[in-house]
């Protein structure tokens, strides 16, 4: 039998106190109020915006507003396709910052196959992510425990 989990609707007070209790900040530097907490993804994410501002990239320091262009994608490297391309490729760290109305975004997370050797960067040097799995679906499923402790039962996916 196929058992399908449901995630359960949270209003923004939900997501404030879910975010703060895993350790993210829901305030920019300047007091702006976040949508979305700081973090960088793990794999290649491609993202639609639409029209919809609020996504901001850390380069060199400083925070970006992200252009958001019509009919576009943006591809954005997760943390490990940086330590596989031995930092050739850069994780980008971003945000979204709270735009006070309805924010649709349409993101795909392209991953490995649940069995993907992640335990080697391409020069060979012996991945962090090693140390969790050598495979890439058991590695997730630890990420996901630690990034989102309370989107996953202790047995999910296992």
């Amino acid at each position: 039998m196929l058992v399908i989990k449901k995630y359960l609707p949270r209003d923004a007070e939900d997501n404030v106190v879910h975010a703060e209790s895993a350790g993210y900040q829901m305030l920019t530097e300047s007091g702006q109020v976040l949508a979305c907490p700081e973090h960088a993804d793990t794999t290649i994410t491609l993202l639609s915006t639409y029209t919809n501002s609020g996504l901001q990239g850390l380069y060199g320091g400083v925070w970006y507003d992200v252009p958001n262009v019509r009919n576009s994608l943006l591809l954005m490297a997760g943390s490990i396709i940086e330590e596989l391309t031995d930092g050739k490729i850069k994780a980008l760290r971003h945000r979204v910052l709270d735009i006070k109305t309805v924010r649709y975004a349409a993101p795909f997370f392209f991953n490995p196959s649940f069995n993907a050797d992640v335990s080697k960067s391409m020069s060979g040097k012996t991945l962090s992510s090693a140390s969790v799995s050598k495979t890439y679906g058991p590695w997730q499923v630890e990420q996901l425990h630690r990034d989102e402790p309370s989107l996953l039962s202790p047995t999910s996916l296992y």
